[in-house]
């Protein structure tokens, strides 16, 4: 990873406070959609707006969903995390736990105090087709297997959604109906699954200003609801990849972490040099080498560098 991490040299982590839910809607109030959403522990204004705004998420995820049932047996033989056999998958579980723990120790750890909404972690790549969602999917399935974490994966490739086609689930109401205003409650786009500690929300309907959508202060103080609604939550983003797609980078300037997946032998050094320097610089950046192998479990290899803290080299 040493080519990488050369790529990443001036990529400083800073703390940063964050915007108050009151300053962002003032800032873009009239510009954007009436309807935002605060967050329950900041002060907001008395207007009409805030008082709408924040209606949308005093309730915690009030609607009750039937949890969305995902066949594990497929995932098995998809070469996917698995933590029901011990004796299933046994390389990529062990790649994934290793990967996982640093994103932990910046999220709730020794690195959390330098990364602003650490808990939000997007997955992307720099091209198409480098096993971004197969990447954050088997992520959030190794989160979820912790004890004391719970996990949501959200489907922000609203491009090209990919997590349903993985998971083999049904299309549902998602991200992009919340945020254009078809669905007015956040707990109706968040669904249990069959997977204890793991809850998905889709990306909804295609729209034709989704990057608008993305960028709004709705938006914004979505992003900060779910980095701060529940304590133990880890949020994975499976976005668009980095290159010609404006949505992923703004969306960046909203999370804390970002995994950028690189194909081995395929994906050009100047093309994740170009893609990472899009990137909001204040997140933690890592990366996962990912390679086609020949292997009785697993149709991936896995490697992977994190360089949280831009090490000059």
């Amino acid at each position: 990873m040493s080519t990488i991490e050369k790529a990443m040299g001036k990529h400083r982590q800073s703390t940063a406070k964050p915007n108050s839910i009151t300053a962002a809607m003032n800032a873009k109030k009239g510009a954007q959609s009436k309807v935002a959403i605060p967050s329950e522990t900041d002060n907001v204004s008395a207007s009409a707006d805030s008082y709408a705004a924040e209606k949308l998420l005093t309730a915690k995820e009030s609607v009750v969903h039937q949890p969305i049932a995902i066949d594990t047996e497929r995932l098995k033989n998809m070469g996917m995390v698995m933590h029901t056999d011990e004796a299933v998958n046994v390389k990529i579980n062990n790649e994934f736990r290793s990967i996982k723990q640093k994103l932990l120790d910046n999220a709730f750890g020794s690195g959390a105090a330098f990364h602003k909404n650490g808990n939000l972690v997007m997955v992307s790549s720099a091209l198409p087709d480098e096993g971004k969602t197969f990447s954050a999917v088997n992520l959030a399935l190794s989160l979820a297997s912790e004890k004391d974490k719970t996990v949501l994966l959200v489907d922000a490739d609203v491009i090209k959604p990919s997590v349903n086609h993985t998971l083999d689930i049904e299309d549902k109401p998602g991200l992009i109906d919340f945020l254009v205003g078809n669905v007015s409650q956040l707990s109706d786009i968040i669904y249990p699954t069959s997977i204890p500690n793991l809850k998905l929300m889709p990306a909804g309907a295609f729209h034709h200003l989704n990057n608008e959508l993305l960028a709004s202060s709705k938006m914004e103080i979505l992003a900060k609801e779910l980095a701060s609604r529940y304590s133990d939550r880890v949020v994975v983003f499976d976005c668009p990849p980095l290159l010609g797609v404006v949505e992923t980078v703004t969306l960046s300037k909203l999370l804390g972490q970002a995994v950028i997946v690189v194909e081995q032998d395929k994906t050009k050094i100047a093309d994740v040099k170009a893609a990472v320097s899009q990137l909001n610089k204040d997140m933690a950046i890592g990366f996962i080498m990912n390679k086609a192998v020949r292997g009785a479990y697993s149709q991936y290899g896995y490697g992977y560098g994190y360089d949280s803290k831009a090490k000059k080299s």
